[in-house]
């Protein structure tokens, strides 16, 4: 199963992409101990305004093995791509490596027909895996962030209604400001991640649909 699926990923992925290493976010040393917490919250908020998503090697893989479980029986796109990935290295024009690789296909009756509607089969197989995240993401934002942004509200109601109070409640209100700055930062911390994981899903899914969508059209170009 791996080394089909090594295979599969080698026909969409170039070596120097798929040995890539997410960079680690270096994490700035604090100027002092006594930073508050106010600033981390701020500087989390900067962070959250430049999140950029990424082809990701492992949601790349998870979208080939949903291609690799709905393989199609006999020659069919992904035979076609792989025969193309055969010549690569071979001084040709597209075209004629295109045309060289469907006449040996004809030859076990494939046809231009057939070839698109395998690569269209391959592309409704990544929507549905894209569907299928994106209620994923949905779920994790609610169950990490939903019920901490209503802990956020209630502890700001107390704060509003104690502020009258505030010469007997000074203590007690300052920690109750502690607890909203602590669930802030977490709430803005799950947020980036499954942000962060979403834009990295939906490039790698967009990466992968572009290559099967040009494909069909170089197919409709250079074999009818």
């Amino acid at each position: 199963m791996y080394t089909m699926l090594k295979n599969l990923k080698s026909l969409f992925i170039t070596d120097d992409e798929s040995d890539k290493k997410k960079e680690p976010i270096e994490k700035k040393k604090e100027s002092s101990q006594e930073q508050t917490k106010e600033k981390q919250v701020s500087s989390l908020e900067n962070q959250k305004k430049t999140i950029a998503g990424e082809i990701d090697s492992e949601i790349i893989e998870k979208l080939l093995q949903a291609i690799e479980k709905n393989n199609l029986e006999g020659f069919d796109y992904l035979e076609f791509k792989k025969a193309l990935k055969a010549l690569e290295k071979i001084p040709m024009e597209e075209a004629t490596k295109y045309r060289s690789t469907f006449a040996t296909a004809s030859t076990m009756g494939v046809t231009l027909d057939k070839l698109i509607d395998s690569t269209a089969h391959y592309i409704k197989v990544l929507d549905s895996e894209n569907n299928t995240f994106l209620k994923a993401f949905e779920k994790q934002l609610i169950s990490k962030v939903g019920n901490k942004e209503k802990e956020i509200s209630q502890f700001e109601s107390i704060i509003g209604e104690k502020s009258e109070k505030i010469k007997q409640l000074t203590e007690e209100i300052a920690k109750h400001q502690s607890q909203i700055i602590e669930l802030r930062k977490t709430v803005d911390e799950s947020k980036m991640k499954i942000d962060k994981t979403k834009n990295d899903f939906r490039l790698s899914h967009l990466h992968l649909r572009t290559q099967l969508e040009q494909d069909i059209e170089k197919m409709k170009q250079y074999l009818k």
